[in-house]
């Protein structure tokens, strides 16, 4: 079961059953890490763009979604970030492994349109977090007494930990 938690602001945390954390909303951007490779995260970033594509159709009916072939997709770099692209759009920002991160995995970050609110936004993170479970490697990326350290007190988020 996916959980949404929100700390105000347009920032929520993504959670799950069984991994814990997952990703994050982050105003207009949604992203996920626990992908064990760079290829994992590409395919994931294809499935969750393609959920992304149809649950922005159930909200803005002329959204003209992206029709994303996995052997077009390379990486991009715009001078800030990689992106995952395939020739005509940006896929999804990739997320390599850094020691800030709240694991040591890779991630992706998708991103929504301009005009999307935060209803909007929990609504295509729901239905993304699904599509790119199958290609998240449960893995343990922090020790439990790391993790604890780690932890943000009540109230107290750090959003540079979510990416």
């Amino acid at each position: 079961m996916v959980k949404i938690l929100s700390y105000g602001d347009g920032k929520h945390r993504i959670e799950n059953d069984h991994d814990g954390r997952i990703g994050w909303i982050n105003g207009a951007t949604i992203g996920f890490r626990g992908f064990a490779t760079e290829s994992d995260a590409r395919e994931a970033a294809i499935a969750g763009r393609r959920a992304l594509d149809r649950a922005l159709r159930g909200h803005f009916p002329g959204w003209p979604g992206a029709d994303v072939a996995l052997e077009r997709v390379h990486i991009v770099n715009d001078g800030a970030y990689d992106w995952f692209y395939d020739g005509k759009i940006a896929v999804a920002r990739l997320l390599r492994p850094h020691r800030r991160a709240y694991d040591a995995s890779f991630g992706i970050e998708l991103v929504l349109p301009s005009f999307s609110n935060e209803g909007v936004a929990i609504a295509a993170a729901y239905a993304v977090s699904i599509a790119v479970e199958p290609y998240r490697d449960v893995m343990p990326a922090l020790d439990d007494h790391v993790r604890e350290e780690r932890a943000v007190p009540a109230g107290e988020l750090d959003t540079s930990t979510f990416y």
